[in-house]
């Protein structure tokens, strides 16, 4: 009680002086750490030192943010505090500390509009792509172009560590844009989003991210028809759906064997996801408080031909045995959380962008990569806007 006096009562009267401080130490800390998390992810040379201390530098402005403007109970401070120590262990013991930071935003996020976030991470990223690609272009950084076998098609990564990341940060991109023109789009936004989708495929080669592009496309011109579904049906059966969803893409690696004729082929379609998820599994299997996966990817400039390649390209996957059980079951709640929540107060671009970024997650690692997936920062951000009228008008 005397903790949230104090810190109330300190960032009252900064706020009298500065009445924007709060959502200006989000936002600098936002694009502080998209940034950084987004340079990790190219290849141009950046100093890992200095990325952690600008990391460091990111939550230190959203745990002020948190502390002093945020006009919650020392109760809720003391969970959120108890939630960030038990994902640093997790982080500490996987070498992975994504998700923790990604929390201190998730929880910084608080009062912010959430359309404002979406606006300035689809400018910020969209930018950062442009350079990087026009950089690889024009050769100032390196990029990779590789093939699969028995094809002679080169997929491009254009500065980016492997041609899919490329494919998911555009996919994600986009996705945003979408979430934020709530499904409705124009007929030179569908164009353009028809195009970036092909010329997506064309350089990067990525079946199942092309997959999702369409899928996306799809949602939104059925979207007045799936806004009514999400009005009809309960809110546990959509995410029961989700827990469903989760739940097969755990057993299905988990149970994988070449033997079985369905799964083989199942595998293949979804170029050797599951298994190397059935791998993953009998090498590691699941801790309670998470763990080091060593992994040997073809990701980044190699000088060598990479063998025993080994890599957890799901998400659903990878979360559960790097960061652990209690984790996860974190993770869980937060989406289930989110989508339970949007579809109560009728936001149903969030509860479709949430169902979206989970289909992502069964394909590509970036669930927890905020610099990708930016749709977890609605667990406490502000959705009026979101909140759906056209259905409701019959539009």
């Amino acid at each position: 009680m005397f903790f949230s006096y104090l810190t109330d009562n300190i960032g009252s009267r900064i706020e009298k002086k500065l009445p924007n401080i709060a959502p200006i130490l989000f936002y600098s800390a936002f694009i502080i750490f998209i940034l950084m998390q987004y340079m990790y992810g190219t290849l141009f040379k950046v100093n890992g030192h200095y990325v952690f201390i600008m990391m460091t530098v990111s939550t230190v402005l959203a745990g002020i943010k948190i502390l002093l403007f945020d006009k919650v109970s020392d109760v809720y401070k003391l969970l959120m505090l108890t939630t960030l120590a038990l994902l640093f262990a997790a982080g500490k013991n996987s070498y992975d500390y994504g998700l923790y930071y990604y929390t201190f935003l998730i929880f910084a996020a608080r009062d912010i509009k959430f359309e404002k976030i979406a606006r300035l991470f689809v400018v910020v990223m969209t930018t950062m792509v442009a350079i990087t690609t026009i950089c690889a272009v024009l050769h100032v950084i390196p990029t990779l172009a590789v093939g699969r076998s028995n094809s002679a098609v080169l997929r491009l990564s254009l500065g980016s560590v492997y041609p899919t990341d490329l494919a998911s940060r555009i996919f994600h991109i986009v996705l945003t844009y979408v979430v934020l023109k709530k499904f409705n789009l124009n007929i030179p936004e569908y164009i353009s989003l028809i195009a970036v989708t092909i010329t997506t495929y064309l350089v990067t080669d990525t079946k199942l991210s092309l997959i999702l592009m369409i899928i996306l496309i799809a949602f939104c011109i059925l979207y007045p028809y799936i806004g009514k579904v999400f009005e009809n049906v309960k809110a546990y059966v959509i995410s029961g759906i989700a827990f469903l969803f989760i739940g097969i893409n755990l057993i299905l690696p988990y149970l994988y064997s070449a033997s079985n004729p369905i799964l083989k082929k199942l595998d293949s379609l979804l170029t050797g996801r599951l298994y190397l998820g059935n791998v993953a599994f009998k090498d590691y299997n699941a801790t309670l408080y998470g763990q080091f996966v060593y992994q040997n990817g073809w990701g980044g400039l190699q000088n060598k031909v990479v063998e025993n390649y080994f890599f957890i390209d799901s998400s659903i996957v990878r979360v559960l045995l790097m960061q652990g059980i209690i984790v996860y079951v974190f993770l869980l709640w937060l989406i289930l959380r989110n989508i339970n929540k949007a579809l109560k107060n009728k936001q149903y671009a969030i509860v479709l962008g949430l169902l979206l970024v989970l289909l992502s997650g069964a394909i590509d690692p970036h669930l927890i990569e905020i610099s990708f997936n930016i749709m977890f920062l609605v667990s406490f951000a502000n959705l009026d806007y979101f909140k759906e009228n056209r259905i409701e008008k019959g539009l």
